[in-house]
């Protein structure tokens, strides 16, 4: 059992969706995306649901996606939730609401990134939205600094947070932030059924509760 939500993205492989399986994760993404560097193919998430129970399927459909064939994609493979990504319109967030399913908004953080403009973005769509996901971790953005300004936002919205944090961290980090969860991604195997999971044990491990 772990002491708090987690999401596991980007799952290409059914090595990592065991894993994070057997860690009682809430939720495990697979990147629908056509053409995004880690997409998998409808008909691999349908054969690895079915080795996996226990957490809801999320499909992560970046920010353009076709309502029409995503809608019939959807129910194909009978998914949980959907994950919209940063450039997302409002429009295009309110569209997908209307199959019912909660939806998580990505938000990558960048250069250009401040509070004000993403607290108002959040705010223009959070009765559409089950939470926020901010992603750290893709420009390697050290969010020590942020502390105060991140725990203002999770204080204010369901936020699960991507971000490049030790295992040793992650206690102190939960404590002084206070989100909704956290976000961990999946990887390439190093060969078919094998590869290493040094980083994330330490992260898993931190985050147990024994029962």
């Amino acid at each position: 059992m772990l002491k708090t939500t987690v999401k596991a993205s980007r799952i290409t492989n059914l090595t990592d969706a065991r894993y994070f399986a057997a860690w009682e994760v809430n939720y495990i993404g697979f990147d629908l995306e056509v053409g995004s560097e880690y997409y998998i193919a409808p008909e691999l998430v349908k054969a690895m649901k079915e080795w996996l129970e226990g957490p809801q399927f999320v499909a992560e459909l970046g920010s353009f996606p076709d309502f029409d064939v995503t809608k019939s994609l959807l129910e194909a493979l009978g998914m949980d939730a959907i994950q919209l990504g940063t450039m997302a319109s409002n429009e295009t967030i309110e569209t997908f609401a209307q199959l019912g399913l909660p939806i998580i908004k990505e938000y990558t953080w960048n250069e250009t990134s401040n509070w004000p403009d993403i607290r108002k973005s959040f705010e223009s769509v959070q009765n559409h939205v089950e939470c926020f996901l901010i992603d750290f971790s893709q420009n390697n953005v050290d969010v020590a600094s942020m502390k105060m300004d991140l725990k203002a936002l999770c204080h204010s919205f369901p936020i699960l947070i991507d971000a490049p944090i030790s295992g040793d961290a992650i206690d102190a980090f939960l404590d002084e932030v206070q989100p909704k969860g956290l976000s961990v991604k999946g990887g390439e195997e190093e060969k078919v059924g094998y590869k290493s999971f040094d980083e994330v044990d330490d992260i898993f491990e931190a985050l147990e509760i024994y029962v």
